[in-house]
């Protein structure tokens, strides 16, 4: 009997490979999978060229092996940042007119996504009153 490849959720799908475990994420998403948007920069996650999000956090997935990643896990790439490029930062991307190559843009924008969503959730977070001490007249004591 022939064992299942494993499986990702990436971008909302599942999506199987047949990559060695010791493979890099990266090279699975762009070789096996067709998600070329992530890109090979340094290859020592050093310059995040390869940056995705795992589970909403950025990861470098050129040092990434794939069997470090659970199915459970969410990967999202820079094609599932948002298909039609709907997302706040790649319309002020755009707007801004920041890519020069382009080359490192798609690290870059998720990075940024990164911090977007935290800033995002932590504005939407209820917020906390100040607790206020009762502060107790100097000259009395506290003691038996």
């Amino acid at each position: 009997m022939e064992t299942p490849c494993p499986a990702f959720n990436v971008n909302g799908r599942v999506m199987r490979h047949d990559a060695e475990p010791d493979t890099p994420l990266l090279w699975v998403l762009r070789e096996q999978l067709g998600l070329t948007g992530t890109k090979y920069g340094c290859g020592v996650a050093q310059c995040g060229s390869c940056t995705v999000h795992i589970d909403g956090a950025p990861v470098r997935s050129c040092v990434l092996p794939v069997s470090a990643v659970r199915p459970t896990q969410k990967i999202t790439t820079i094609e599932g940042l948002s298909p039609n490029h709907s997302h706040a930062l790649q319309k002020a991307w755009m707007q801004l007119d920041v890519p020069q190559c382009g080359y490192c843009q798609s690290g870059m924008l998720m990075a940024a996504a990164n911090w977007h969503n935290a800033a995002r959730a932590r504005a939407a977070a209820p917020r906390r009153q100040p607790h206020r001490h009762h502060r107790a007249a100097p000259w009395r004591s506290h003691g038996p």
